[in-house]
């Protein structure tokens, strides 16, 4: 149980970074458009934002493809944990074939609501 904690706790880790990765692309594009507005050479400055804009938008996508990735990750290890819990409830109250799959209807329903 302890290892699937740790896998779960690792992967939750990664969601942050890749959640912060994402925010600090879309901050990037909003200290732009700023830096556009406070130019004092408009021309220039709105020329530099289009062309540098498309690889802005690539890098917010990229960032929010790894997010879903991730998310996946978290569903699975999420899954695991709770398995591994209430396998261990299981075999700690010492339950037969005939209530195991109460076990596993009990560790599901403490899964977070989507």
């Amino acid at each position: 149980m302890m290892d699937r904690a740790q896998a779960l706790t690792a992967v939750l880790r990664r969601e942050t970074g890749v959640r912060r990765a994402r925010r600090n692309a879309e901050a990037e594009i909003v200290s732009a458009e700023r830096n556009v507005l406070a130019s004092n050479d408009e021309d220039s400055a709105v020329e530099g934002f289009v062309n540098w804009l498309p690889e802005a938008r690539a890098s917010i996508e990229r960032a929010r493809l790894a997010e879903r990735e991730v998310a996946i990750d978290v569903a699975v290890a999420y899954q695991a944990f709770i398995q591994a819990r209430a396998a261990i409830k299981r075999s700690q109250t010492g339950s037969t074939t005939e209530g195991a799959g109460q076990g596993e209807a009990e560790a599901l329903s403490d899964a977070p609501k989507a």
